[in-house]
């Protein structure tokens, strides 16, 4: 059996996506550099079905967070944050440091932000820069209902921004930022766009546009204004230097997903955490989140009911399966798998088996279901 990364990030990439970051290096101020610049950026439009500007940095996701922050919060501003998880917790804790006061609104891990409370938070506060909302929250494996809560949000144009974390969503779960009403979209190229880490994005609507035009950045490295005075009609570029390597595998990873639709893409995605989840609920395992219709099509997040899940992931390591632990008060009560990468029923069946193996139970039942799930 081959070897399986199943931690949230990096992720396995593609083959298709490897071979592309191996081409040979060619200059970030070269016309050949502009047109894939230009490229990319008309792909990241169908996927978000937006035209509005995808910002490219050189960072990870906290990156792309870090510049979301420092170009749209300060010490006078307010701001409102929803949290389930680590990755929310660490959102906000990005956005204290720009020195503005933030408001909490936090949610039991397992569980999601509700619409009711995030209006509630706006409604009461409506002189807040922002809101902060993570889509997926990795280190519980829940998927926050984006569109719900946005759409149960006062919207006016001195409302506040509405900025979501992106990060581990973006590519593996349908987000539409501009028919959803989100005003920044933050990501990253090493989860659900299948590439390997270094580059994080940063989608802007209209809204966000026009107060970003009010504002300085005092980050040179994140400044948006700067970036996207490098992003013209005549020529895309960078400011400075960028992982060139990387853009050719982000082109890559996005040419995979959108090549049958990416309707077909999420599709795929929702199917194999569903089958996988119903294999692991056949071979004895417990799912951390309970509602299904809150669990991620990236990640599966679960334990073991005698509590012994740092001894399974190593028996699991051994047989060449890598997962993730749990974080914060969670370590050692998780086991995170995630599924990112463009699997299918030979990968599905290995990995079920190598689970079942490592916790001494029959992969027969489990298999079944999750074969008959996944092809249904």
């Amino acid at each position: 059996m081959k070897k399986y990364l199943l931690t949230p990030g990096p992720v396995e990439v593609p083959p298709e996506v490897l071979q592309a970051a191996g081409r040979s290096l060619i200059s970030h101020r070269c016309e050949e550099f502009s047109e894939l610049f230009r490229r990319i950026e008309e792909k990241l439009h169908l996927l978000f079905e937006s035209a509005s500007p995808v910002v490219i940095l050189p960072s990870s996701g906290t990156g792309a967070l870090e510049c979301a922050a420092v170009n749209f919060l300060s010490e006078k501003d307010k701001f409102i944050s929803l949290s389930c998880g680590a990755f929310g917790d660490r959102f906000r804790e990005i956005a204290e440091r720009t020195g503005a006061r933030g408001l909490y609104a936090d949610f039991e891990p397992g569980a999601a932000p509700d619409a009711a409370s995030a209006a509630r938070l706006v409604y009461d506060n409506p002189e807040a820069a922002a809101i902060l909302i993570t889509h997926n929250e990795t280190s519980t494996g829940v998927t926050a209902p984006l569109e719900e809560i946005i759409s149960a949000l006062p919207r006016t144009e001195s409302s506040p921004l509405v900025i979501v974390d992106g990060v581990s969503s973006v590519g593996a779960i349908e987000c539409l930022p501009e028919k959803w009403g989100v005003d920044v979209l933050c990501t990253a190229s090493q989860k659900g766009l299948m590439t390997p880490p270094g580059l994080g994005l940063v989608w802007l609507s209209k809204r966000a546009l026009e107060r970003l035009s009010l504002r300085r950045s005092p980050s040179y490295y994140f400044d948006l204004k700067l970036h996207l005075k490098n992003m013209t009609a005549k020529s895309f570029a960078n400011p400075y230097t960028p992982p060139v390597s990387l853009y050719f595998a982000l082109e890559a990873a996005l040419d995979l997903i959108l090549k049958d639709g990416k309707e077909a893409w999420f599709s795929k995605r929702k199917k194999y955490a569903r089958a996988f989840a119903a294999a692991l609920e056949a071979a004895g395992f417990e799912l951390f989140v309970k509602d299904p219709a809150l669990r991620s099509p990236g990640l599966t997040a679960f334990f073991l009911k005698d509590g012994q899940n740092e001894a399974f992931r190593s028996r699991l390591s051994a047989l060449g399966v890598t997962t993730a632990g749990g974080q914060g008060a969670l370590s050692a009560k998780l086991v995170r798998a995630a599924h990112y990468s463009d699997w299918g029923e030979r990968e599905l069946s290995e990995i079920i088996f190598a689970m079942c193996a490592a916790n001494e139970t029959d992969a027969a039942c489990p298999l079944k279901k999750a074969l008959d799930l996944f092809g249904a």
